[in-house]
């Protein structure tokens, strides 16, 4: 071989490899649907066998034990994830809401940057003008589906591999482990021995729901799974950042609708291409509006300063432990009831809750709205007849009681530590000692309340 042919051959080899390495990635989100991160194998769920896919990639990739969404409730939590603002911001601050005109998504941010961006399955977003998706067919809208719904993953195919040539943004929106519970094989748990989280009353009507409700986590297992092999399949893992997340809580008492940990605490778990670095844990503090940034930024694109999101790819990059002092939360609830909001902060150790209306009844329409007379349509509904066997024990039972009155009425101010105390069954907020770290949170809380423009910043 000739010198100057070898010269060629050996500049050709720098430029692939070059373009190797600069190569925009793929992104597929996973996202599932009111399911507790702590029912997830990685996250400690007590009941085994559930999540072997999740767990899996989690062994290979990023777990965050500190991702948060701002607002346990579906539209605004996706609002949150797609447009990197968060609630108050982009307009979404109540469920089924809309988000403001002129808003830019995770649509508009990543054409920019010549991706295409899909989605199938459940959507509970709009507007379309702010949303404008690919929609790809094959995966159900129907978040309420009366069992276990079809799957066809020919659109997802053909999305995935349509242009080898240009990166693709897909998220899959799954309807598990969302109410109804009645989808998947609950047959491989015993509702007799399954282990309950502290905030659900033990009658036979939630043990049965709640293994009901495991089995749609183990669909929406095999829905990452399918996916994983989807990309082994077409060649396309070597160079797709694939990120799972459950979205907010169990669509039960003190879970979603709620400021508790058991609702806005999400699972998230990423596996990224090189040169980015995996397997590792962080308790590093992060966002759902954090991962549009990420996403922007791994792109090759600049972050828009009018995001309230910051790119994890520092984290990412490096490992590093830290990323946000605090995570921020609140509660709008609908018309439909008596008015209730909270709002929430955490360092991470310590949360502190600021229920802004005490003095009403909590109360959620699906669940226990027959307080303030609402006549529920679905006259079936699994998480009513859920509740409605806990105000039966609650007759004769005391911590039945005692349950389904920290369900109904709320004090002003509830202090948990989260390392103690994980379920947040102990309110510590009379205690004197922890005055200093009251009035820290409560002064952060407020600041970031005025920051976000919340009319609510004023104490009671």
């Amino acid at each position: 071989m000739k010198k100057h042919q070898l010269n060629i051959i050996i500049l050709l080899f720098i430029c692939f490899k070059v373009i190797g390495q600069t190569k925009q990635p793929n992104f597929l989100i996973i996202l599932g649907d009111d399911i507790n991160a702590k029912d997830i194998g990685c996250y400690g769920s007590e009941n085994k066998n559930t999540t072997p896919n999740i767990d899996k990639l989690a062994n290979e990739g990023i777990l965050f034990k500190n991702m948060f969404v701002s607002e346990a409730i579906c539209a605004p939590t996706r609002a949150e994830l797609f447009t990197g603002m968060t609630p108050n911001k982009n307009g979404c601050n109540i469920n089924h809401a809309t988000t403001k005109q002129g808003t830019l998504s995770i649509v508009q941010h990543l054409n920019k940057l010549g991706y295409r961006v899909g989605l199938t399955g459940k959507m509970h977003f709009r507007p379309t003008s702010v949303y404008p998706f690919e929609i790809i067919e094959g995966f159900t809208k129907n978040a309420n589906y009366d069992g276990t719904p079809p799957e066809n993953w020919d659109g997802v195919s053909e999305f995935i591999n349509r242009d080898k040539n240009q990166p693709f943004c897909l998220i899959i929106c799954s309807v598990h482990a969302h109410a109804p519970w009645n989808a998947g094989d609950s047959s491989l748990w015993d509702p007799n021995t399954i282990v309950l989280p502290k905030h659900l009353v033990d009658t036979k009507e939630t043990r049965e729901y709640f293994t009901e409700y495991l089995a749609e986590i183990k669909l929406f297992d095999e829905q990452v799974g399918n996916a994983r092999n989807l990309l082994k399949k077409n060649n396309l893992e070597a160079n797709t950042a694939l990120i799972v997340l459950d979205e907010n809580g169990a669509g039960m008492p003190s879970g979603k609708w709620t400021t508790y940990d058991i609702g806005v605490r999400s699972a998230c778990i990423m596996k990224w291409p090189k040169p980015f670095n995996n397997k590792f844990v962080t308790n590093a503090i992060a966002q759902y509006c954090d991962i549009l940034p990420t996403l922007i930024e791994a792109a090759g694109g600049e972050v828009s300063s009018n995001l309230d999101g910051k790119s994890l790819l520092p984290l990412l990059k490096e490992n590093n432990t830290k990323h946000r002092k605090y995570a921020y939360f609140l509660y709008n609830n609908t018309k439909e009831g008596p008015e209730y909001k909270m709002r929430a902060v955490t360092d991470g150790t310590f949360k502190l809750i600021w229920n802004k209306s005490p003095d009403n009844l909590y109360a959620i329409r699906v669940i226990n709205g027959f307080d303030f007379g609402y006549v529920d349509k679905m006259e079936d509904r699994h998480v009513r007849k859920m509740y409605l066997s806990w105000l039966a024990k609650a007759g004769y039972d005391k911590n039945a009681s005692e349950i389904v009155q920290r369900y109904r009425k709320h004090p002003d101010f509830e202090l948990y530590n989260l390392n103690d105390d994980p379920e947040e069954m102990h309110n510590l907020i009379d205690n004197q000692e922890l005055n200093t770290i009251v009035n820290e949170l409560k002064n952060a809380l407020i600041s970031h309340m005025k920051a976000q423009e919340d009319r609510f910043y004023t104490v009671n």
